[in-house]
Order: C-alpha cells, then structure tokens, then sequence
C-alpha cells in the first residue's frame, strides 16, 4: 500500500523506488502459568511491537462469516453518512488451549448480543483509545477448547479509526455511499476479529444495503457494494439489494474492504498462465467523468497481461478472481490499498500508473504471504516497490533503466546524513513511522542488493519459493532471511543486518566477475617437471569501488599432482584452498589479478586436472570459475612384449612388441632374474649382449636364471612408457653342436633350455661361436694360472 509522506505521513500514491523491515512475534503469546487441564484467558495482544494492545492469543481464528445491514442516513461535510443498522459476525476458531474467556478487537459501534456455540456469553469492553485498545473481552459460560464459534451481534454508526499518521481507515463515508478499509488495525472498526496479519481466515460477507443511492448532490444511481473474494449471489428484495461475497483464499483482516455506492460493475475474465481462467469484477464510482472511465476501463483490459507477466517473476497468480475499485472518497483515504483480489484505487491516476502494478505485486506479497507483525511490512512494501520498477525495465517488460541503476541511484542520491536512514526497517516500533521512507523504498533497495549479492539465479527462485512455500501463511523476516540463505548457499548475514536491523545508511554491495586461466591450455599437455601458471582476475562489475571482496581457489586436485613454486602476495594457502583478498579500493569497470605458478610433480598421473575459482564473499560470479591442465599420459602398447629363442648359454633371444602407437620409437633393456644388464657390466657379459635392442646373447652367468627384456616406448605427446615381458624359463647350459645341452660328464641332452612354443632353435653357427668364445675364455683362465705358478 503506498502512502503520501505528507506532514500527517499520509500514505503514497505515486511509486517511488521504496523498501524495508523485520520479524516479530507470531499469534502464539505468553499465557499465565496454569496446570495442564485448568482453563485460562487468552492473551489479549498479539505481541505485535508496533501495536502492543492489538491482535489476541489463545486461539486461531478459522472463518469469519460477516452480515450487515447499511443505510444512508444524511450528508455531512459533503460525505454521505450512514448507519449499521444490525450486523452480526461468527467467528469460527480453534482454541489453543482450555479457555475460560477471549477477546476480540472491535471498535465503535453498540454490541447487542454475544453467544459461544449457541448460548449467551458474558461479555465487557475494555477501551483505551489512546493506547489503541479495543477489546471486547467474551466469558463464555463453559469454557471452550478445540473448534468454537462465537456470534457479536451489534448496530450503530460505525467510526472512523485515525492512524497515528493521521490517515483515515475503518468505516468513512463517501461522496455516494461508505468504504470499510483496514491497514493496519482500521478493520476493528468494521467488526469484531483478532486484529493481527498473523492469524489469517476465510470470509464470507454479506451486505444489504439499497439498491439506488444518492451522491451528496441528490443525483441517483444503482447501487452496489464490492469486497473480496468471488461474488457468490446479488439478491433483490424490495427496494434492498444483498451481495453476498466468499473469499475461500487465506486472508488477513486488514486486506478486507467493503464498498457501498454508486458503481458501474466491468464484469470479465482473465486467463492466467497455466491456462485457469478467474473472474474479474471492477467497481468504478459512477460520478467519474467518461474519460476517467474510459481510461478505467483500458485499465482493466490490462489486467490479464499484468497479471500474467507478474506470473512469470513471482509464479502462479494466488487468487481466484480479481479486479479494481475505483471509488471518490475522503481526503483522509490518499492512498491505493492492495485489498485482496481487487485493489483499492481513491482515483483514476492511481489505476492508471504503476500503483497498479505495484498493488497487484502485493497479491503476493504481503497478501498470499503476510507478515506477522507490523514490523514485517517491509517484505511486501518493499517487493511491490522494486516489482514496477523491474516490471518496466528492459529486463522484463519495458525499455527502461535497470533496478540496479536504479535503485543505486536511488541510495547513492541520499546523503548518509539523511534521516531517513535511521529507522532499520526489520526494528522499527513507532507506528506513525510505519509508512515511511525505510518500508519502501529503503526496503527496494534491499531487494536489489539481495539480487547483487546472491545473483539473478539465486535471487529470482527465491522471489518465486516465498510464494509456493508459505502460500497463505504468515510469515517472519527470519523466514526470509533463512531462506535466502538455504537457496543461494551463501550466509547473508553481514548484508541483512547492514540493510533490514541496523540504523544508518547501508553500504552498497561489492559486485565483480571472477575468471581463472591456466597456461598452457589443457590442450598443451604437461610433463613432469613442466611448469603452469594461473592467472585469477576479478573485475569490478558493479557501481562502487570493491570494499571486501574475496576469492577462493580449491587446488585439492592441483595439489595431488603439482607443488605451488611460491604463495602470491596478497594470497593466503590454507590446505588445498588459496584464498585471496582482491585489492580494497578497485574501481568500477576496473579488474585486478594475481598469477601464481605450479610445478609438475615426478609421480604425478597422467590426464586431466582442475582448480575451481569461488567468490567467497556475496556479489560475485564467474566468467570462467574452473581451469583445466593435463598430463601427458603414459605410453602404453596394448600387448606386453614376448621373448622368443631358447633360454640357453649362448643362445640369441628376441624381444618381440608389438601394439605401441604408430611412430613409437622403442628401446630394450634387459635383466636376469631382476638385475639390469647395464653397460658396467663385465667384459664376458658385454660380450654377450647386443647394445640395447631387441636381441640378447644369454651369458654363461646367467645358467639357471631368467631372463626378462623391459620394452619402453618414445612418442611425442606422450611420457615414455615401459612394459615388461614375462620371464623365461630357467637358463640352460649351452647347446652341443647337435642341439642338446652337454652334461659336466659330457653327455648330451637334447632339447634342454629351449623356451618351448616361444622359443625357437639355436643355429648351427650361432651355437659353434658360443663354444669358441667359452673354450677361448677356458684358456685365458689357464695361462694366467700358468703364469701364476711359473711365477711362484
């Protein structure tokens, strides 16, 4: 509901970029101290601290069925006057708790009769206008508990309820007829109810009233009275009409309105995104001239198309019909009010311009989700403030400036010596502060600083979560906050105390983008002992100079493979996390970095790794949040290499491998029983051993060992890989000429030593050279003993 801010801080009609404010207590209140089964009185507050002596507990208001009967009574003051010439509301409510007595807010007016289930009750008044107290306080003769209804049956000449900001609400008489209106408390005055947003109801309200009218100049009219919810039946008797209204939604009193006069009725339809078609009844005082109506009556065609681009952003429209009342009423009603289903509009420029969207916004907030206490209003002032505002950007539905620019320019415009910063919107308490500059556009501005602060994504489900989740409920700030917070993941601790608890001017959110590259690419890759380097860069995106802003980088999957060279200044490593603080003071558009390089460590495995890049703080998002690297693989053949010839003194054994990437250059090496045959090796063995490759003479120190060749491969872009063939079968002494093996007693056995199906047969030749170079080595022994004992 906008509200002038005029020296009686009457209520704004215009939109204006407005915000803000916090949680309270619920309908649930301290009750004294009894035994479990001993009936008690239920509290006569809400606990709401903006209106301490308004709102009951003890009990939950269930369906309130409202009936009364109005009649003109005179003119006074240029307004109709009129009277309730009999009324009786039934409230049906869940007792809490055993009851022996309750109270209700009811203000002017004569009660008549008071019944709990039937049977007469006790009942007194207790009233202190000053305090804002009007209790009518109910003894029933048995003390309720579970579901009860209780029916005031009152008349008389209902009053107008004056706020302490000097506006006008409960019953005020018109220029043809009578407006009940209720926000915050004004309803009381239209009949008795728990007085708090708190403990929502349904309604059905039924008014006869006649069925012609006079506006204060004698000109007449039908007549026809408007409220909430869908208009269930007209009936005609006599010179009387009564309309019967049934709002089966979830409601808070202080969206009820009533309206009796001279209307023209626009009946239509509207179908709703998901294709559920709703009724629409608009009420525009028939004294308008016709191109208000005509203008009015444009304003209504709208209403499908509002609606459903509302959809979009807050989800499915809550009500089941809508519309608009249009209605001339007294200066002390300057201001629109989002009564449910069809707002209230005091004249044809409030319709016209976005106060219109702004009450449809409020058909979610502050309507299917209410506050709890008063303190809360700020949810939903603040909402149907920013919702116009984005609604005709060119982000949304029109061409016009962002909510960012604008809601920035909007704070960055008043000074932080205003004192329109100190009252924080979520711990206000003085009531003639409640439409001020902190509940609307203070609250806007909070809204837009959330979307900095958790992004579009986060920000735009949770606009649409507060809706499906607490959809005709009462809800805290708190419930917000927590929310907020369990949708984006983030902790907006700092912000919400900053903006919704805190007085003074709040600081504007940091906002920046966060990229991390790596060099080389990921397409480049990196060997052992090769070298990478980062770069993290934040830019300043937003319309401050950065104040806070700090980036994490998990390097859990760079550490397992790599060392960091060095820590960068300005950059803290705890564990596998390096943190770092981007430079107070980097301006708008401008960006910092930091670089800081990782060297490749000698068991690092091959493939693909990554660091991701993490504003810590709020604001921040990524352009490119994860740096891929890669190690080279391992070359690998797709077979192990085989040994073919036979396993004997003398005998040449080949290395055979195959299954290795085409260009594969491949090197042996090999061993017995598990030694290398390195190039230090004794003359005998070097003798014996072509120079690495893929064949190997078997030395006579290798008899009864095995042997084993280690094929490694070379490819570019690839580490070298090594595999290792099976080992052969035990070594046998060398082959005689006629292939078997000779025996120390120099017999043969033929055969001995070969590799069976891998092996192949010495030849001839290869075998005779063995047996020289042996006999050869033999006589070399020989002399050099000789020489020995020639010596001696």
């Amino acid at each position: 509901m906008p509200r002038l801010t005029s020296p009686a801080r009457r209520r704004l009609i215009a939109t204006l970029p407005i915000t803000a404010l916090l949680a309270g207590s619920l309908l649930a209140t301290s009750l004294p101290a009894a035994a479990a089964d001993d009936p008690i009185d239920g509290a006569r507050t809400s606990g709401d601290p903006m209106f301490p002596n308004i709102g009951n507990g003890g009990y939950d208001a269930l369906d309130y069925d409202v009936s009364l009967s109005w009649s003109p009574t005179g003119v006074a003051s240029g307004l109709v006057t009129g009277d309730i010439t009999t009324a009786t509301t039934t409230m049906t409510a869940r007792a809490l708790s055993l009851l022996r007595s309750f109270s209700l807010d009811f203000e002017g007016m004569n009660v008549d009769a008071v019944t709990v289930n039937g049977v007469p009750a006790a009942w007194s008044r207790d009233i202190d206008a000053a305090a804002e107290k009007f209790k009518l306080i109910v003894t029933p003769v048995t003390p309720v508990e579970g579901e009860f209804t209780v029916a005031v049956t009152y008349s008389g000449t209902p009053v107008v309820h004056v706020d302490s900001d000097g506006a006008f609400e409960g019953w005020n008489g018109t220029n043809d007829g009578a407006i009940l209106l209720g926000q915050p408390i004004g309803t009381m005055a239209g009949f008795p109810h728990n007085n708090t947003p708190s403990d929502k109801a349904t309604y059905t309200i039924s008014v006869d009233a006649p069925s012609v009218l006079a506006n204060v100049s004698g000109v007449q009219g039908d007549a026809a009275v408007a409220s909430n919810g869908e208009l269930q039946s007209k009936t005609v008797s006599g010179e009387r009409t009564t309309w019967v209204w049934r709002q089966d939604k979830q409601m808070a009193s202080e969206l009820v309105v009533i309206a009796i006069g001279r209307f023209e009725v626009i009946e239509g339809s509207v179908t709703l995104s998901d294709n559920r078609v709703i009724p629409s009844w608009s009420f525009m005082d028939a004294g308008l001239s016709d191109t208000n109506k005509t203008t009015i009556r444009n304003r209504v065609a709208q209403l499908e198309t509002i609606t459903r681009n509302l959809e979009s952003i807050y989800g499915p429209y809550p009500g089941n019909s809508t519309g608009v009342i249009v209605d001339t009423v007294p200066s002390g009603v300057n201001y629109a009010l989002e009564t449910q289903d069809r707002s209230f509009f005091p004249s044809t420029n409030s319709v016209n311009g976005n106060t219109l969207i702004h009450e449809l916004v409020h058909q979610w907030y502050g309507n299917n989700v209410a506050p709890t206490t008063w303190t809360d209003i700020w949810i939903g002032e603040g909402m149907a403030t920013w919702g116009p505002t984005y609604y005709n950007s060119a982000a949304a539905f029109g061409g016009g400036t962002s909510t960012e620019q604008s809601y920035f320019n909007s704070w960055n415009n008043k000074a932080s010596s205003s004192a329109d910063w100190n009252i924080p919107p979520g711990a206000q308490t003085a009531s003639n502060e409640l439409y001020g500059y902190q509940t609307y556009t203070r609250s806007a501005q909070f809204w837009e600083a959330l979307k900095i602060s958790i992004g579009d994504d986060a920000f735009f489900a949770l606009i649409k979560e507060w809706q499906t989740r607490f959809a005709g409920q009462s809800r805290t700030s708190a419930d917000l906050k927590a929310l907020a917070e369990e949708l984006s993941g983030r902790d907006i601790t700092a912000l919400w105390n900053d903006w919704i608890l805190e007085p003074g001017k709040p600081a504007w959110p940091d906002k920046l983008s966060v990229s991390l590259t790596a060099t080389p690419a990921a397409t480049e890759p990196l060997d052992i002992g090769d070298t990478a380097t980062y770069t993290l860069s934040a830019t300043n995106t937003g319309r401050v100079a950065l104040a806070s802003s700090v980036v994490t980088v998990d390097l859990s999957d760079v550490l397992s493979r790599a060392t960091l060279v060095a820590v960068p200044a300005g950059t803290v490593l705890d564990g596998t996390t390096l943190t770092w603080s981007v430079p107070a003071g980097v301006a708008a558009g401008a960006s910092s970095e930091v670089q800081f390089t990782v060297e490749v460590a000698e068991d690092a495995p091959s493939g693909a790794f990554s660091s991701t890049a993490r504003v810590a703080t709020l604001g921040g998002t990524c352009v490119t949040c994860v740096a891929e690297l890669s190690i080279m693989e391992v070359l690998t053949p797709t077979s192990a290499p085989t040994i073919t010839g036979t396993a004997a003194v003398g005998q040449t054994l080949t290395a055979i491998s195959d299954g290795w990437p085409a260009g594969t250059a491949l090197s042996y090496s090999w061993a017995i029983d598990g030694e290398p045959v390195v190039s230090d090796a004794p003359v005998l063995r070097m003798a014996r051993a072509a120079a690495p490759g893929a064949q190997f003479v078997v030395p006579a120190d290798a008899l009864g060992k095995r042997i084993t060749v280690t094929v490694t491969g070379t490819l570019d872009g690839f580490r070298a890989g090594s595999v290792t063939s099976a080992a052969t079968a035990a070594v046998g002494p060398a082959l005689s000429q006629g292939g078997g093996a000779t025996t120390p007693g120099g017999t043969t056995t033929p055969g001995a030593g070969q590799l069976g199906q891998t092996g192949a047969e010495l030849p001839i030749g290869g075998a005779a050279i063995g047996l020289v170079l042996l006999l050869l080595g033999a006589a070399f022994v020989a002399r050099r003993r000789r020489h020995r004992i020639d010596a001696a």
